[in-house]
């Protein structure tokens, strides 16, 4: 189990192990996907035609074409910052954004089927959280893991892979209890979900399965989902937004797990006023260069040093590593 109060913090490349597209490949999803997938969704959504669905409130395909071509020919690689600069496309590329999510969701992998296992993450802090609980019920004792989970990412492949796992792990599990468990650790989404799972809804009915317990996307009604999800450039200060600041602020340990560290992003969770300076900060940047490397550790040690922390205390609170997520967390978690 975990006693120090962690957080981690999740951007894009803490998904693609198991499926899931990064900034630059969820750009490219769009472009070579979404007119296919959003045309089979128009003929296949179970109403009389696809004009029926236009009558909905869905875009017309010369719409989607031309948000396609424009953001085509923009060369910007966020889907986000094409939106904020073109916001009359918001819709579209929320439901592009959306169709595209719930598409890898669909055909995400896990544990031995991972994409790539040995980077298996999920695997590596579920083992971390439950090593301790060896009888068949001691998964009530799960809550007690001083951790939470603050995610830039659309998908809900973390709360699916853990609920999962806790409820076939443990032979007096079961759905409500494993439920009650789960309530008690924060998995915070800044920008939202296209749908809570059924398990997270009162009603179930109002959730929506994960992956392959989707039968069919095209029946799903996606214009209805999109207002879950915000883009980075939306500035308003939401409930998920207020809450994961104040578990960054309360934490020990801060974990930046496939993380870009976008400025954008830092600032939504209000670095660097929000550091402390007790906090100890680890990081992985893939493919980092050492220069770069040093300029990310070199702000969040000005961060710490200004919440005043020594400034020698201070170089010692902050890794960033040229490593992926379960080196970086074998090595200092």
């Amino acid at each position: 189990m975990i006693q120090k109060k962690t957080v981690f913090v999740l951007g894009a490349g803490s998904s693609c192990s198991f499926g899931f597209p990064t900034a630059a490949d969820l750009r490219k999803q769009i472009l070579s996907h979404f007119e296919d997938r959003y045309v089979h969704f128009l003929e296949r959504g179970g109403v009389t035609s696809p004009t029926d669905r236009i009558a909905q409130g869905y875009p017309r395909l010369p719409d989607i074409r031309e948000f396609l071509n424009c953001f085509g020919l923009s060369t910007t690689q966020s889907v986000d910052l094409f939106l904020a600069r073109n916001p009359r496309f918001e819709t579209i590329g929320k439901i592009a954004i959306c169709l595209t999510i719930l598409h890898a969701e669909k055909y995400s992998d896990f544990r031995e089927q991972a994409e790539k296992p040995e980077q298996d993450w999920y695997r590596y802090i579920y083992d971390r959280l439950t090593h301790e609980l060896t009888g068949k019920d001691s998964f009530q004792e799960f809550h007690k893991n001083t951790v939470a989970f603050v995610t830039f990412n659309y998908d809900r492949s973390l709360e699916h892979f853990l609920f999962e796992s806790l409820l076939n792990s443990f032979e007096d599990a079961d759905t409500q209890k494993v439920k009650e468990q789960l309530a008690q650790v924060p998995i915070i989404h800044v920008y939202g979900r296209p749908a809570p799972l059924p398990w997270q809804e009162p009603d179930t009915r109002r959730g929506l399965g994960y992956g392959k317990n989707i039968d069919d996307l095209s029946l799903v009604n996606v214009r209805g989902l999109i207002d879950n999800i915000r883009i980075v450039h939306e500035k308003q200060k939401t409930a998920e937004l207020k809450s994961a600041c104040e578990e960054v602020a309360k934490a020990d340990r801060i974990f930046f797990l496939g993380f870009g560290y976008a400025k954008e992003n830092l600032e939504a969770l209000d670095f660097p006023d929000v550091l402390h300076k007790g906090h100890q900060i680890h990081g992985t940047a893939m493919g980092g260069t050492p220069g770069e490397i040093k300029g990310l550790e070199q702000e969040f040690t000005n961060g710490l040093s200004h919440s005043g922390a020594s400034n020698l205390l201070a170089h010692e609170q902050v890794r960033i590593h040229n490593c992926d997520c379960v080196h970086l967390l074998r090595e200092f978690l």
